[in-house]
């Protein structure tokens, strides 16, 4: 017997059949809503006929098309002859190019990378290099972990609320019908709640989209406005807390925020109908792209300024937003490969939707007034001293200020002296001091920046060539500018050029025989061999120092560069407290190991538990020291030339005035060595394999914090 043929609904055979026969493609809509429109009339003409056997399969043909809708392609093969969906790379590429998903890629990992690394160094000034990093990776990796979770809480709330929505407007339907109007066919009612549910969904998932873009813009755009407020209750927060308080309102919002929007934008639209596994080769392929570009962006900008960074982002977030919005606005959810602008698809642009429209720009309004704004008068984004930098009644004057390649460097005059009439010029490299003078003599704050000077005071080497010296770290000239007024030749290794450019405009640092603006550690790799007779080695800022000038290694580099008889002296921070002095044990361990005999002594005779200055001398012969002899005092010329440098404000010439602190800390300093005796079992070997000193400074970092604090007051740090 001749089988009857089933019947098929045009609606249906246009929203599940490709063109190429491939099965279900990721099709549009509108297709939905076309299917509605074609099947009203299709079922008309079938409800026509008597037979029970047709109405049955005009059923069959309803739940196939119904289960297509939701994805069952499995089953709804079996039972209609349709192709399953399987994986393909065109519809792989569709889904990778739609608007949303290509944007958040390229958006994502700017913006992140940005982030990672402009976040820890905006609290640099406040709160040391030390703190600023110490479990940022590990907070910022649970924000977006955040922000992926509540994507998912909101998807799920999101299908709830459209399908509720969608149960409630069948039954308004039928009560319509109710009233005298056609009944609709199952078919007709179920696809259109499945197309409304599936459009209403798409709305939501894109205003969830845009709403989180929006935010990102205006915390970036407000990022140096909140973190200056907490910036003032830094003294509260104190080190360890203080630099995750202010990331709540910069950097881990913003990542959860990121992490949302692109949740949301692997979730799959109602229009996409693919293979499982063509879903989850698109979301592996977006999740690797964002994370291989932020680290691109991470690595490719290191250094620079972080107005221009932060306020930039902000921009390109809020635009990238808006022109979502507009595109929505439109046409719709839109996808590159396949624009499906069909006129069923746009929306009916009435004048409440153009008001909408105008009030969605608001944020991208406020992130361009906040940008303005900061640029032109906040005064920490500006390339030089403003007049809100010095307040009139102020207790501090910034003379010079930088956004150099490690952070905010400035020079600041005391204006109120609270240190029996003398008053301090000093130069602030975050949250530290790296030198300074008093105004009146022109002697250094530190007495320890005298003890390096030393190298020249040791016995049993050669002295009858022209002795050279390499300074690694410059800060305001002190040891270096008393080794050339001596008639050494001198040469100077710093990393920041701001540094040598206030050093030589500020604080009268005399030219040197050679200056490199480089890292410390590259240019000791590389430099020839048996070329210097003394190296000075004073790189502590911002709480610690940078390890790989500590490790075994750069102390043999040191080693190669200096004669046979060369001597380093080394300078760092710390304390003979047992509990503080890991980091202490473990220098004294690694250039014990390097050199033969090393000898240290403290900036002056206080408590021996004290956090303060220490300096190392090493050699490969016993180091014994001459008995220091002051300068003859000068002549009355040279008396009258520095009292007029003074009273016209400079401080030319400070390395050759007499100094009785220079005089009594080089008399005196063989009398302050460590009281800890070396213990080889004490401390870690450094290693650049396995350089764990940043970890090892901590404790004492958090003593240097709170002696700064001490020393300055709250005004003078946030001001910068």
């Amino acid at each position: 017997m001749k089988q009857r043929k089933r019947p098929t609904t045009q609606g249906s055979s246009n929203g599940h059949e490709s063109n190429n026969g491939q099965g279900t493609d990721s099709t549009s809509a509108f297709s939905s809503s076309a299917a509605f429109h074609t099947s009203t009339s299709t079922s008309s003409s079938s409800s026509s006929t008597p037979s029970s056997k047709t109405t049955v399969k005009n059923t069959s043909t309803t739940t196939t098309t119904i289960k297509s809708k939701t994805g069952s392609n499995k089953t709804d093969a079996k039972s209609s002859g349709l192709k399953p969906a399987v994986h393909s790379q065109t519809m792989l590429l569709e889904l990778l190019l739609t608007v949303t998903r290509s944007s958040l890629v390229i958006v994502t990992p700017l913006v992140a990378g940005m982030i990672l690394r402009v976040a820890p160094s905006m609290m640099e000034p406040i709160y040391g290099s030390i703190f600023i990093e110490e479990g940022f990776l590990e907070y910022s990796l649970i924000s977006v972990s955040v922000g992926v979770v509540l994507a998912m809480i909101y998807t799920f709330l999101l299908g709830k609320r459209t399908a509720s929505t969608a149960t409630a407007t069948t039954s308004s339907s039928r009560a319509t019908a109710a009233e005298g109007k056609a009944l609709l066919s199952a078919e007709d009612r179920l696809t259109a709640e499945v197309t409304a549910a599936g459009l209403r969904k798409d709305a939501g998932l894109r205003k969830g989209i845009v709403i989180s873009l929006d935010l990102c813009g205006l915390v970036l755009a407000s990022a140096f406005l909140t973190t200056h407020v907490m910036f003032k209750h830094s003294g509260e927060f104190g080190p360890w807390r203080g630099p995750h308080l202010t990331q709540f309102v910069l950097a881990y919002p913003l990542l959860a925020l990121l992490g949302f929007a692109n949740c949301l934008a692997c979730v799959l639209r109602s229009y996409e109908r693919v293979h499982v596994r063509t879903w989850m080769s698109c979301v592996l392929i977006q999740v690797g792209a964002i994370l291989g570009l932020t680290l691109v962006v991470f690595q490719m900008a290191p250094q620079g300024q972080n107005c221009p960074r932060v306020y930039s982002s902000a921009i390109l977030v809020a635009v990238i937003s808006s022109l979502h919005k507009l595109l929505a606005f439109i046409h719709g959810e839109v996808a590159l490969p396949d624009e499906r602008l069909e006129r069923s698809r746009r929306k009916s642009q009435t004048a409440s939707s153009r008001a909408s429209l105008a009030m969605s720009f608001i944020p991208l309004v406020l992130v361009l007034a906040l940008t303005a704004q900061n640029v032109t008068r906040n005064p920490q984004c500006q390339a030089s001293v403003v007049k809100a930098h010095n307040p009139v009644n102020g207790n501090y004057t910034i003379l010079a200020r930088n956004e150099s390649v490690t952070g905010w460097i400035s020079v600041v005059d005391e204006n109120i002296s609270r240190r029996n009439d003398l008053h301090i010029r000093v130069m602030r490299a975050g949250h530290s001091l790296i030198g300074g003078m008093y105004a009146e003599t022109g002697d250094s704050i530190f007495g320890s920046f005298y003890i390096p000077e030393a190298v020249r005071l040791i016995m049993n080497r050669e002295k009858g060539h022209q002795e050279t010296v390499l300074q690694i770290g410059l800060g305001v000239g002190i040891a270096s500018g008393s080794l050339i007024q001596h008639g050494l030749l001198v040469d100077v290794v710093e990393i920041d050029p701001a540094v040598v450019d206030y050093a030589t405009e500020y604080f009268d640092w005399p030219a040197p025989h050679e200056k490199f603006i480089q890292d410390g550690r590259q240019f000791i790799r590389n430099a020839p061999e048996g070329k210097y007779d003394y190296v000075i080695h004073d790189v502590f800022t911002g709480g610690g120092v940078p390890p790989s000038l500590f490790s075994l290694e750069a102390l043999h580099d040191i080693q190669r560069i200096m004669r046979p008889d060369g001597v380093l002296a080394l300078n760092m921070v710390g304390s003979e407290h047992p509990i503080k002095a890991q980091a202490l044990n473990s220098v004294r361990r690694t250039l014990h190991t390097a050199f033969k005999h090393v000898v240290a002594f403290k900036e002056s005779p206080d408590d021996d538990d004290a956090y303060q200055n220490i300096v190392f001398f090493a050699a490969q012969f016993p180091i014994e020291f001459e008995p220091y002899e002051p300068p003859p005092f000068p002549t009355q010329e040279e008396m009258d030339f520095w009292m007029k440098q003074h009273q016209e404000g400079g401080h030319n010439g400070h390395a050759l005035r007499p100094s009785d602190m220079r005089d009594w800390i080089l008399s005196s300093f063989q009398d302050w060595p460590l009281k800890t005796p070396y213990d080889p079992t004490k401390g870690e070997l450094i290693l650049d394999r396995n350089n764990t000193l940043n970890g090892m400074q901590r404790l004492g970092a958090e003593d240097h914090w709170h002696a700064m604090r001490s020393l300055l007051p709250l005004d003078f740090w946030i001001n910068y």
